[in-house]
Parts: structure tokens; C-alpha cells; sequence
């Protein structure tokens, strides 16, 4: 079933059954992608009848975006950043941890980056799990340091918005270059190199 405008939420039940779905649902979708998957196969997978399957989730929409807003907790994009962002250190150092810790909850958990493909490759036909995505995944952490680049005394920015995109869309992008598109040998850059470059940004705007 193709998503609705409105992404429907998943109804609170027992944790422990919650979990099960969710990881078997994660499963399904990386292998068979949004299309392929059935509400059928994620019961089998996580080992539940299909009436305690939709006792949980409405349909396979409200399951993807509740299994997305899981994502947002267990990489804690959401929630980390928030705490660091509360750091009394000088921005530079609170913005590199920041950076590190982003690349590090990709660069080490092989399924997330196969989740982002799964989201970029279905984003075209059904553009609402392109727009959940950026809602639970992108939007508190864009929001979040925007807020401390504006609240920051050491900073002088013109446009705290637009230079959380900047530092947001140089990871992404090292990402999507280095990472998902396989890119390593063609556009080599080391990590360290970027992130030190990206810093020294931040120090020119002193």
C-alpha cells in the first residue's frame, strides 16, 4: 500500500512484542525494500501472528514510520546532540565531538547505511517515507544546532540556519560519497582531514 500524506503512528502495546516486530520488520525491509515488504513477512519474521502484528500497527505505513522513529533513538541524532549541544566547552571542540559522533553511528553500523539506501532508493515513488525520513532523522538535530550556533556567545554567524546545513551537508555528503556510493577510490578523503577542515570554518567565523 502506498503511504497516505499523513504517516499514521504506531499504537502503544507491550514492549517486549513491540521490539520483536520492529526487528524483524528491519529485516524484511532491508531485504525485500519498501515494495517487497508485507505485513505477512514481517510477522514471520519476528515470530508473531498476524492479529498481534496489526494489534500494534495500523498497516505497513504506520510500521515503517515507527521502526524510523526507533532509528532516531538508537543513533540518538536526536537526543545526543541535544545533551552535547549543552556543553561549556568552546564550539569547536562541542562541534568536532558532534561531527565524530555523527560519522561514527553511520561509519560503524553497516545497516544503517544500508537503511539510508533503502530510503533514498523508495523516496522517488513514495515520497512520504522520504519526508519521515527527514522529519524524525534530519530535522531535530538541524533544529538543535541551529539553536546553539544562534545561542552561541563566541559566535558571530549571520545565518546560524544555513551554516547547521553547511556543517550537516558536509558530513552528509562525505557520507554518501565515501560510504554508500562506494566512492573510497575514486574521491579519497580522510576523515580526520575533513572534520579539521570543517573546524577550522567554524574558527573563521570568530
Amino acid at each position: 500500500m502506498e503511504p497516505s500524506q499523513s504517516i499514521k503512528s504506531a499504537r502503544p502495546r507491550s514492549s517486549e512484542k513491540t521490539t520483536a516486530i520492529l526487528e524483524g520488520a528491519i529485516r524484511v525491509f532491508l531485504e525485500q525494500g519498501y515494495v517487497g515488504t508485507t505485513m505477512d513477512r514481517v510477522a514471520i519474521a519476528a515470530g508473531v501472528s498476524k492479529p498481534t502484528l496489526y494489534s500494534h500497527f495500523q498497516d505497513k505505513e504506520g510500521l515503517f514510520n515507527a521502526l524510523t522513529a526507533q532509528w532516531v533513538q538508537k543513533t540518538k541524532w536526536a537526543t545526543h546532540p541535544q545533551d552535547l549541544l549543552k556543553s561549556q566547552e568552546s564550539p569547536k571542540i562541542v562541534l568536532r565531538q558532534l561531527a565524530n559522533n555523527i560519522l561514527d553511528s553511520c561509519i560503524n553500523d553497516p545497516e544503517k547505511i544500508n537503511f539510508i539506501r533503502m530510503i533514498l532508493g523508495e523516496s522517488g515513488r513514495f515520497p512520504e517515507l522520504g519526508k519521515a525520513f527527514v522529519r524524525h532523522m534530519d530535522k531535530p538535530i538541524l533544529d538543535a544546532l541551529t539553536q546553539y550556533l544562534a545561542d552561541s556567545p563566541s559566535l558571530n554567524l549571520p545565518d546560524p540556519a544555513a551554516f547547521a546545513h553547511t556543517f550537516m551537508g558536509t558530513l552528509v555528503y562525505f557520507l554518501m560519497s565515501q560510504q554508500m556510493l562506494h566512492g573510497q577510490d575514486i574521491v579519497p578523503m580522510d576523515r580526520d582531514r575533513l572534520v579539521e577542515n570543517l573546524m577550522g570554518l567554524i574558527t573563521s567565523m570568530n
